[in-house]
């Protein structure tokens, strides 16, 4: 109904424009009162008027000074933004505050922002407050005729019983009546008096903090947060917003996409964070498990039998650091097989411990003689001037390394002959004991 009020009565809000601020004070009050609370308030606007005019014009002054400066030369740069001490009037929330986030500090209104741009933030409350007095004063002047007339209908009752109680039923609907219209309009010069004041609070500022408010406003937080909602809802408030946590009140569209980005950066972070932290944990859950697969392969060894792996591993280490040293490809590429069948010999030597005993020569003569020969090759190949002796040399080498691969490769295949022996036998024992059951023709008869 306030709303509905107010639209009926904004064409003339302005014609109540100067006694609108007095009228929820001065009912009730004498007409002393009336004049002299109406004469402050006309010296106060005129004070809030001069000081704003020579708010603009030191304003225009300081604009023209500054673009007189860098025209001559000076230092270039936008304006920088505003940031109030904390503790005044306007002030950015404290440190620790919801409000004290970076998307809301980056919110502040820069300096030489006219208040007209701020004001466009909050609907006028001249309309409010004019259909809030309007409806308090009929609303109290309906109470006090008709609660008049209904305790005349009461006592008329006592004396014509019909006449008298059927008024009383009358005047007592249309003071209930009346009692409504005075508590809506008591609703409506209080929420015009609240969005007054915090516009008031707000002054340039974009973001401010609910607490702040209830303590400007003298209002508890729940208090203050329903008047905020009802100021939103009702569109008293055009852009308003709140955040999340129900702690910070946005009053301008920028405000709220700031906030909106901080949210994104926000959840992009966790998000980051969280997966490095998976990150992590499997690569910790990796490195704990190859750790205990070597670990349980230490255990089954025997000193000697590490030893030896351990050997094999070094001169491995130093065929591939010579191997980087070769310029000649064909060469590299031999080193470089030579390389994976020496570590599938040790790979194999550790599965299987027992076929180190059939390995004594390659780490006692095979392995360091071969870097021995990389070495010298490497050495040849370093010489400025490559004569028939030198050339001669490299290709012995190259000869030997492809002899190296073809024994080392032979090397490799020795140390499966005992699984081979033990497949051929089981394959043996269980061709027989399917021809015993007469599942096959006979033992000898199943052919590879």
């Amino acid at each position: 109904m306030c709303q509905s009020v107010d639209k009926a009565f904004s064409q003339f809000a302005q014609l109540v424009n100067k006694a609108a601020d007095g009228a929820a004070q001065a009912l009730g009050q004498s007409p002393e009162k009336n004049l002299k609370a109406y004469q402050e308030l006309e010296a106060k606007r005129k004070a809030q008027k001069k000081a704003q005019k020579k708010a603009r014009k030191e304003a225009r002054k300081a604009a023209q000074a500054s673009a007189a400066y860098r025209s001559q030369g000076g230092a270039s740069g936008a304006p920088t933004a505003y940031r109030p001490q904390s503790g005044a009037p306007g002030a950015a929330p404290a440190v620790g505050s919801p409000a004290a986030s970076p998307a809301y500090q980056a919110a502040y209104a820069p300096v030489g922002q006219p208040l007209a741009q701020a004001k466009k933030r909050f609907r006028s409350s001249w309309g409010l407050t004019a259909s809030g007095a309007l409806m308090t004063a009929a609303g109290g002047a309906g109470t006090v005729v008709f609660g008049g007339a209904a305790i005349t209908g009461l006592i008329m009752g006592a004396v014509a019983a019909p006449a008298g109680v059927a008024t009383a039923v009358i005047f007592g609907l249309l003071t209930a009546g009346a009692v409504t219209v005075l508590g809506l309009g008591i609703s409506c010069l209080r929420k015009a008096s609240r969005l007054k004041a915090l516009k008031r609070i707000m002054g340039n500022r974009e973001v401010c903090n609910i607490d702040e408010l209830a303590q400007r406003l003298q209002l508890s937080p729940k208090a203050t947060l329903a008047t905020v909602r009802r100021l939103i809802k009702n569109g008293y408030l055009p852009e308003g917003r709140l955040d999340d946590n129900n702690q910070t009140l946005m009053v301008t569209d920028n405000a709220y996409h700031q906030y909106l980005q901080f949210q994104q950066a926000q959840r992009q972070t966790l998000a980051d964070q969280q997966a490095a932290a998976e990150a992590r944990a499997a690569e910790e859950a990796a490195q704990a498990a190859a750790q205990a697969v070597q670990q349980a392969r230490t255990d089954r060894l025997t000193p000697v039998e590490r030893a030896f792996i351990d050997r094999g591993q070094s001169a491995l280490q130093q065929m591939a650091a010579l191997n980087a040293r070769i310029d000649d490809a064909a060469v590299s590429q031999k080193v470089t097989a030579l390389e994976e069948v020496t570590a599938r010999i040790l790979a194999r030597a550790e599965e299987e411990p027992k076929v180190i005993a059939g390995l004594d020569r390659l780490n006692d003569y095979y392995l360091p003689t071969t870097l021995k020969l990389l070495e010298a090759y490497d050495a040849l190949e370093e010489q400025p001037v490559q004569g028939e002796n030198i050339a001669s040399s490299r290709r012995e080498i190259e000869h030997t390394l492809d002899v190296l691969n073809s024994a080392f490769e032979k090397l490799l295949d020795d140390t499966f002959q005992e699984l081979n022996m033990d497949v051929s036998a089981d394959i043996s024992v269980l061709h027989a004991l399917l021809a015993q059951e007469g599942l096959t023709d006979g033992p000898f008869d199943a052919k590879p």
